[in-house]
């Protein structure tokens, strides 16, 4: 009988704190405030249809973290109009400072601390020496276009590897949009050589196990996302689609 009582009581005793600790637990991730650290380029920097750096997708997730009190941190200094892969490689290898609020930001440590990093990277390797003038060769030739497109995965796969190397939590990586919806002509040759990049980045975050999003059909046929038939950044509200579509996905 004393057994039994004292069985009774021990997992009464291991369920009790099984409770508490998933309470606490609960408790923990619902107040958890994020350091939030984006990487990469023009879109990443939130470059409007009109070339002027403005409200971007990282800004609408910041806003929305910060209006539910889980914000900690934010800075998107470390984004930049005109990046490639390489530019952001070399950015973390050189530990890359900025200053914020007149503190001094290194980015190697702006990593260790985060518990979010999105990457938008890829659309300037890809876009370099590319004009209007020439799309038509280089989009024709699809082949061959999607040697380029596998060379830039690896590309963005080398740097994933590196920003996992100090970043341990979430990391989010987007795909890419037509940048060029008008060209009607050509809209059947771009949308597959995007869509065909867009998988493999999918099938490298799966691999190297870290969160993808695709943006491609948000601006499909969105006008209003990507205004400007002369330049290829989306408008506010295409930020703010793009923002919505990463935040379903931030833990």
């Amino acid at each position: 009988m004393k057994h039994k009582k004292l069985l009774l009581t021990l997992i009464v005793f291991i369920l009790t704190m099984f409770g508490v600790y998933g309470v606490y637990t609960l408790f923990s991730n619902q107040n958890r405030k994020i350091n939030y650290i984006p990487l990469g380029d023009s879109v990443a920097e939130g470059m409007n249809a009109y070339s002027v750096v403005d409200y971007g997708y990282t800004d609408f997730i910041a806003d929305d973290l910060r209006g539910r009190d889980k914000l900690e941190f934010y800075t998107k200094g470390f984004t930049k109009s005109g990046y490639t892969t390489d530019d952001v490689k070399e950015d973390i290898e050189n530990n890359k400072m900025i200053e914020v609020d007149g503190k001094k930001i290194y980015l190697k440590e702006a990593l260790r601390e985060s518990d979010l990093v999105t990457l938008t990277i890829g659309a300037n390797n890809f876009l370099g020496g590319l004009s209007y003038s020439n799309i038509g060769e280089k989009i024709l030739n699809i082949k061959k276009t999607k040697k380029e497109a596998d060379e830039i995965a690896k590309d963005v796969k080398e740097l994933i590897i590196l920003i996992k190397k100090y970043a341990k939590n979430q990391i989010i990586v987007t795909g890419y949009y037509n940048p060029f919806p008008r060209l009607t002509q050509f809209k059947d040759n771009i949308d597959e050589i995007i869509k065909y990049y867009n998988n493999e980045i999918e099938e490298i975050c799966e691999e190297l196990d870290v969160t993808y999003v695709d943006i491609f059909d948000i601006f499909d046929g969105n006008n209003e996302g990507l205004p400007n038939p002369l330049n290829i950044h989306p408008s506010k509200n295409g930020y703010e689609l793009i923002a919505k579509e990463i935040l379903k996905e931030i833990d």
